[in-house]
């Protein structure tokens, strides 16, 4: 994403100037952050390492050229280059989400064929979740690619992580485990399903997360944070999706969660996506603590996970009040994601991630970024962030959504 603001550009000249920024030690297990190549509002690349595993966390990357197919090639390259600019590759990558504009899915091959020659080796596949969107931050946009990689610095004593890469398929694998420091994090890919009409296809994808879940050894009470991603969404799909996701996570203790209206899936028959993020003990002897923060209908606010290392905290996506101006919404968002982070023990300076999702956005819209300033997030070390403009959010009159990550060290 390039932000084209006087303030922007302004920052960016300035961040340009010092390059990538460091901060200190954190907390008892002395996390370490790395913000590089900030650019005005958001970061490229930012990583977080908690004794020498270091997760990295890339921005949505976006493409250029005269087809489709220049454009994603040209969006994985960068992706590529910020993986190195962070010291990885491809082979670290554990997880990526496609963003596709006005996506045919007769063109599904394009991008599959540039995610295989990105990633060749099949020891490297990550999981992968695509989807068609209305819009990017930019016009002449038409392909963004977000990545997570974790590595581990040989330079620090006893630094391990482990990447076991499940069910292979033409370029990524469904399910994707990364242990480190006493957890075993799960990345689902997204999942699709079988049936006639929304109903049954949710029933269907639900089994099938669960079933990935099993083959890496968890369960659906070990997920952390679900995203779901409905073509043609209508609030009235609300119904037939939440009871598919209770009969199968049921009713406590619920992941976070964050629910958007696509243009498009991999294929016209799929109605419904859903990739997932769960987190269970490494089977060392630890016990991964949990905490579920203001449960709500369907959903936790915010699920967090500790192992013997850092605390994860998922934050579900945060809206305004449905029906007023996307500038009033994205005020409200960006305040109770605020709220969220003081809940979980953590502030804005701890987020990693954002992703931000916009109902029929254009680049106009992106005036309403301003809104993080004015509830308390600073201007500088900025987390890693992607901008979407889906076709709805969980309401016709829904404008703004944002969903963060954030990390904080042991006590």
């Amino acid at each position: 994403m390039k932000f084209n603001t006087t303030a922007a550009t302004a920052a960016l000249m300035m961040a340009s100037a010092f390059g990538s920024i460091r901060c200190g030690p954190v907390g008892a297990q002395e996390l370490e952050r790395e913000f590089i190549d900030p650019a005005g509002v958001f970061t490229q690349v930012v990583t977080v390492a908690d004794r020498g595993v270091k997760t990295i966390y890339v921005s949505g990357q976006v493409g250029n050229g005269d087809d489709l197919a220049m454009h994603v090639e040209t969006a994985f390259e960068s992706v590529v280059r910020r993986l190195e600019s962070a010291g990885a590759s491809t082979s670290d990558v554990v997880k990526i989400r496609i963003f596709v504009k006005d996506f045919d899915p007769a063109d599904y091959s394009i991008i599959s064929q540039a995610r295989l020659r990105t990633f060749s080796d099949e020891d490297s596949w990550p999981t992968s979740t695509m989807v068609g969107i209305q819009e990017l931050f930019l016009e002449q946009f038409r392909v963004e690619i977000e990545a997570v990689a974790v590595v581990a610095d040989p330079e620090v004593p006893g630094a391990n992580v482990t990447i076991e890469r499940i069910g292979s398929s033409r370029g990524f694998s469904q399910a994707v485990v990364v242990t480190a420091n006493g957890t075993k994090t799960i990345y689902v890919s997204g999942q699709v399903g079988q049936g006639d009409g929304l109903a049954e296809q949710a029933t269907s994808v639900m089994a099938n997360v669960a079933r990935r879940l099993e083959t890496a050894g968890a369960t659906t009470d070990d997920v952390v944070k679900l995203v779901t991603y409905i073509s043609d969404y209508s609030p009235e799909d609300l119904r037939a999706y939440g009871a598919a996701r209770t009969r199968v996570f049921g009713s406590e203790d619920l992941p976070a969660s964050t629910l958007l209206g696509v243009q498009s899936l991999a294929a016209d028959q799929f109605e419904i996506e859903v990739d997932a993020v769960a987190v269970v003990s490494d089977g060392g002897g630890g016990e991964v603590a949990r905490e579920f923060i203001d449960p709500t209908g369907g959903f936790t606010q915010v699920v967090t996970a500790r192992g013997s290392g850092a605390k994860t905290i998922y934050i579900s996506g945060q809206v305004g009040r449905a029906g007023e101006s996307v500038e009033k919404q994205a005020d409200q968002a960006y305040a109770n994601l605020r709220r969220r982070l003081e809940a979980a023990g953590a502030t804005p300076a701890d987020l990693i991630k954002l992703t931000i999702y916009m109902a029929n956005y254009s680049s106009e819209d992106a005036a309403v970024l301003s809104a993080a300033q004015r509830n308390g997030f600073s201007d500088e070390n900025l987390p890693a962030t992607t901008l979407i403009g889906v076709v709805s959010l969980y309401s016709s009159t829904a404008l703004f959504e944002i969903e963060g990550v954030a990390v904080v060290g042991g006590s």
